[in-house]
């Protein structure tokens, strides 16, 4: 398991020594930087085209959920938008348990930069909830896929 995969080298090298021994070995690779799960992905794909490998790559990503509201505050372009954020924040994501939701001052808030004002949406969110827990896939608010929850089940081998 290499948790910093970067551009993919341990999983490479598992696979060149399967293909010299015939092993099956088996590598887990966690990377969180979009450039480098593009080189990571395209590397080990190669590889396993290039050798004729009977060996396989899964690629899987984690089920954003707070993170999605972040993604959405930082695409934010404006004040109005991000309010529409806040509103969605109240109803839908988890909150750091000492946000006021009764208490939010809407005109302080427009009184900020628009930095400023991401910054706090962001800072008001659980970053324990960025993603989607496994003991969470069932529930119907998560709008987990009957493909992933398939997949979530085969890898963590639950019949």
């Amino acid at each position: 398991m290499d948790f910093f995969s970067g551009s993919g080298t341990t999983g490479e090298a598992v696979l060149k020594i399967n293909q010299d021994d015939e092993g099956n070995r088996k590598f887990i690779l966690i990377e969180q930087l979009d450039q480098h799960l593009e080189v990571c992905a395209s590397r080990i794909y190669q590889n396993i085209k290039k050798d004729k490998s009977k060996d396989s790559f899964t690629y899987c990503e984690l089920l954003k959920y707070n993170e999605e509201a972040i993604d959405k505050i930082q695409d934010a372009k404006d004040t109005k938008i991000l309010l529409k954020i806040w509103d969605e924040m109240c109803e839908k994501y988890f909150l750091n348990y000492d946000v006021k939701i009764h208490g939010f001052d809407y005109s302080k808030f427009e009184k900020m930069a628009l930095n400023q004002q991401k910054e706090s949406l962001v800072g008001m969110l659980n970053k324990n909830q960025l993603y989607v827990n496994l003991s969470e896939i069932e529930d119907s608010q998560f709008k987990v896929s009957k493909e992933d929850k398939e997949l979530n089940k085969k890898f963590y081998k639950e019949d």
